[in-house]
């Protein structure tokens, strides 16, 4: 009879990372972001998720790590959650992550759900909303946490072999890999068991454009999360974001209290892609048109942002924004350099870049998705 687990389950791992300065704040946001706490206490920083505890303590050209997990289920998922925004954000760096301790063999990614299409419907020519039926969806009802990862499995096979994880916290495919890509939680019902994604339809279909254009009811897909930053108390908003950002200022408009007060700018191709959104009578509502310009190639973001009568104190002030990279870009480097908004009040996202799939901006890494 094998030995019962113990109580706790630790590993460790030190990173030999001799410009590891030049990285660490962009590592500690980035794990912040995918549903995790950052503390720090003098040189070591400590990080709190649902799978457990760690620490990051920089060293003379290392970063060492510690995991604690109350059971060997949750170790890989730990390592996985330090190692792959550490891995990303320093990719050019070809970091070696190798833990020492105690290990959970092959895992499954505790927070996977499988879902099935129940109905599908198109909202405008290049928005494709598909309503999923699915169970314990209770971890993605989170207003701070918008974002999920969806697993794409092929029709043709009757029983998927879903992602594992192995001791060193990588994804590993026991079959066939499958198309990822990231998205924006639109809407989750507990009570009807479902959850919405709205698809935003790109000219040269990727994978997850081709998925959704041929998802009929039954279709099955795998969804990993949620992360990333939702909504943020404040008394003045300003939400900006294109096509791929319209699903999360939306969800945001409607979660508003009825007496917020600001803006919402939604770049779309032309006002057929325009919807009806539920919003707060103070929130100021503009739909900027492209006219026959290319998704990515316009400044409409940048200068919405720029056009805003913003109050004479910025404490009460919070800008959620999503797009392709270069108007994240411009609208970052307003944000802090000529607005002077501090960092915590306002969330960007990169969602899409126009030159990279989401394939080369994973091996190049940070610098093809931060935004300095």
């Amino acid at each position: 009879m094998p030995d019962p687990a113990p109580a706790s389950c630790t590993a460790c791992a030190t990173i030999a990372f001799p410009r590891l300065a030049e990285y660490l704040d962009a590592i500690l946001e980035s794990i912040a972001t995918h549903d995790m706490t950052v503390t720090r206490a003098g040189n070591r920083y400590t990080v709190t998720s649902a799978f457990g505890l760690a620490s990051l303590e920089p060293r003379p050209g290392a970063l060492h790590l510690r995991i604690e997990t109350p059971d060997r289920l949750s170790l890989n998922r730990m390592k996985h959650a330090l190692a792959g925004p550490i891995g990303f954000i320093a990719a050019r760096e070809r970091l070696e992550i190798q833990w020492t301790g105690e290990s959970g063999g092959l895992t499954p990614l505790q927070d996977l759900r499988v879902l099935r299409v129940a109905r599908a419907q198109t909202l405008t020519p290049h928005m494709r909303r598909i309503v999923f039926k699915g169970e314990n969806l209770a971890q993605f009802d989170r207003p701070d946490q918008m974002h999920c990862r969806l697993i794409f499995a092929p029709r043709d096979v009757a029983t998927p072999a879903w992602p594992m994880l192995d001791d060193n916290g990588r994804v590993t495919w026991p079959d066939q890999k499958m198309d990822t890509r990231v998205y924006t939680l639109r809407a989750i019902d507990l009570e009807r068991g479902t959850l919405t994604i709205d698809f935003a339809l790109h000219a040269g279909a990727g994978p997850a454009t081709r998925w959704a254009l041929a998802a009929e009811p039954g279709d099955r897909i795998g969804i990993v999360g949620p992360a990333a930053g939702g909504m943020q108390p404040a008394s003045f908003y300003v939400f900006a974001g294109d096509e791929t950002g319209l699903p999360g200022i939306a969800r945001m408009l409607e979660a508003l209290p009825a007496d917020a007060c600001g803006h919402a700018f939604i770049e779309v191709r032309d006002a057929r892609e325009e919807l009806p959104l539920a919003k707060p009578p103070g929130m100021a509502l503009q739909w900027l048109h492209r006219d026959g310009a290319a998704a990515g190639t316009t400044t409409l973001l940048p200068d919405a942002l720029r056009s805003v009568a913003w109050p004479g104190s910025l404490d009460g002030v919070f800008v959620w924004g999503g797009c392709e990279y270069q108007a994240f870009r411009a609208m970052h480097r307003y944000l802090k350099q000529e607005l002077g908004l501090p960092r915590a009040q306002q969330v960007l996202y990169s969602h899409w870049h126009r030159a990279l799939s989401e394939e080369q901006i994973i091996e190049i890494g940070g610098e093809a998705y931060l935004a300095e």
